[in-house]
């Protein structure tokens, strides 16, 4: 009898235990709440505060095809800035620019062409004779001009690039490829690092990205109207809301690529992906990191600009007039948040060690971070907290009737 009453102690525990496993509830990554995405890597991250909301594989290098045209309107742009260059600057064309092939706008050689011409085919069409036309009047040679794009990279904190060309071709594809020794790749991390930075800087970028076709030579006798390769742009048969750019790249070694933006209600995203199987992929994996990243996130702002932190608005100041410190937030922090899942986030105070008076307003004493589920969120920097009144050094006199209050308390409590 006892034998009996043990095996059914066994079988009921047995029976509770898979009951227990089919219908508990199983905690849920992240990660895992990423659509399935199906590109060799991708990243998808927060415009205004740089948050990674969802990547795989995001620092492979890999082959980026036209997508390096972003860091060729970069240096572009950054002439333009110094007024080393001008729009209306008139380029004579070179027969080796004339020469390169797939997407052109089919310069000729000894031919003149704007630099605002040439920077809007390279952004719209993607014109590999363009690009490398730009790219030798700016730079004095195509390698001069990688050079720069390189220089810019790595300022940029692009660690996983390395430009070989200006516009991305795969380089037997050139009839005479520039010499610049190394491979040309760029991860999906750089790639968005670079869109978020260029569109930062010269936000008017845009207005050339988002044309959904430009017309070329226009009142001569070869003029040439060309659409933009990006399809999800307003009339096009892969159109999504709120889209106004980036750039799409394709060769054999990199697969169908694509940075894209968009933006909606104020929030911008910006997506990568790479190595996709063919056109329509690459905008229909975009359109699932853009549903996933404005239907699964919402810009919140956690720290005001000037705000205290609960449980963290004084610095303790022993050497002080005054024995703590007011501190404040520097900056505001917004940074989208899970939809329904805000409890999971926390704010983390990391004060420096040491910290003494005089203090000056504005002093910074230390840091504040955002972490989801006790992880700080990828890709956003800490904001600093500082000191929100001038606090001065206490003397050695009155430091010494301090300690000797302080002891007095002490015997009496």
């Amino acid at each position: 009898m006892k034998s009996m009453r043990i095996a059914r102690m066994i079988a009921l525990f047995v029976l509770l235990s898979i009951s227990a496993l089919f219908f508990s509830p199983i905690a849920v990554s992240a990660e895992e709440l990423t659509p399935d995405i199906k590109a060799k890597s991708y990243i998808l991250l927060d415009f205004d505060s740089g948050a990674v909301l969802g990547e795989f594989k995001a620092d492979e290098e890999r082959a980026p095809a036209s997508m390096t045209k972003m860091m060729s309107a970069f240096v572009v742009l950054d002439k333009i800035n110094e007024g080393k260059l001008k729009w209306e600057d008139v380029v004579t064309v070179s027969q080796r620019a004339a020469n390169i092939e797939e997407a052109q706008i089919f310069l000729k050689a000894g031919q003149k062409v704007t630099v605002k011409e040439l920077f809007t085919a390279m952004l719209v069409y993607s014109a590999n004779d363009a690009t490398v036309a730009l790219s030798e009047h700016v730079g004095g040679t195509e390698e001069g001009f990688v050079e720069l794009m390189n220089q810019k990279a790595q300022a940029l904190g692009m660690v996983h690039t390395h430009y070989r060309c200006a516009s991305g071709l795969d380089l037997h594809l050139y009839p005479d490829p520039p010499q610049v020794p190394g491979d040309h790749v760029m991860s999906a991390r750089d790639s968005a690092i670079l869109a978020r930075e260029l569109i930062r800087t010269y936000p008017e970028v845009l207005q050339t990205t988002a044309m959904t076709e430009a017309t070329f030579f226009e009142g001569t006798d070869h003029a040439l109207k060309k659409p933009n390769w990006n399809k999800m742009l307003p009339g096009f048969n892969q159109f999504y809301e709120g889209v106004d750019g980036l750039k799409t790249g394709h060769t054999n070694r990199a697969g169908y690529c694509f940075t894209g933006t968009a933006e909606q209600s104020g929030y911008r995203l910006i997506s990568v992906v790479m190595g996709t199987s063919n056109e329509h992929a690459r905008f229909a994996e975009t359109k699932k990191l853009f549903d996933y990243g404005f239907g699964s996130f919402q810009p919140k702002e956690w720290i005001a600009k000037n705000g205290k932190i609960q449980g963290k608005e004084t610095l303790a100041l022993p050497n002080g007039v005054e024995r703590t410190v007011p501190v404040v937030a520097n900056d505001k922090l917004v940074i989208p948040a899970r939809i329904g899942e805000e409890e999971n986030y926390t704010i983390q105070v990391t004060f420096k060690k040491g910290v003494q008076a005089p203090l000056n307003k504005g002093d910074v004493v230390g840091e504040a971070r955002l972490l989801y589920k006790n992880q700080p969120v990828k890709g956003v920097a800490p904001i600093q907290m500082v000191a929100a009144a001038p606090v001065e050094q206490a003397s050695e006199f009155r430091l010494f009737f301090r300690k000797a209050g302080d002891t007095i308390k002490g015997w009496f409590n």
